[in-house]
């Protein structure tokens, strides 16, 4: 671990005390241990959250609406949401002369705590 950036981290876990342990101490991989187990109880904390679905199709030709996907993210990650789970739903195949394309929604799901 970057010595300054545990400087850091030890600097926001109050000047070194976690809950009775000397966190100067801490190996640097108990420490990650240490600050995932608090994100979780963090997260966990207050079970409210709210759940929206958005769905973007592909073009017509088969492909990603790059465009599309970034302009949704963009809008529900500046609203305070994010992005819990995604999953493709095949619609149809479109057949030409030339190729076949699948055309799939991409279906978001984005989250935020109430």
């Amino acid at each position: 671990m970057n010595a300054k950036l545990k400087e850091e981290i030890l600097a926001v876990l109050k000047n070194g005390n976690v809950n009775g342990l000397d966190a100067e101490s801490l190996s640097d991989d108990d420490l990650r241990t240490y600050i995932t187990l608090q994100a979780l109880k963090n997260d966990s904390h207050d079970g409210k959250y709210e759940y929206a679905v958005e769905t973007v199709r592909d073009r017509d030709n088969g492909g990603a609406d790059e465009a599309s996907l970034a302009d949704v993210l963009t809008m529900y990650g500046e609203r305070g949401w994010r992005l819990k789970f995604c999953f493709t739903d095949e619609m149809r195949v479109e057949r030409d002369a030339e190729a076949d394309a699948t055309i799939n929604d991409i279906v978001l799901i984005f989250e935020r705590k109430m």
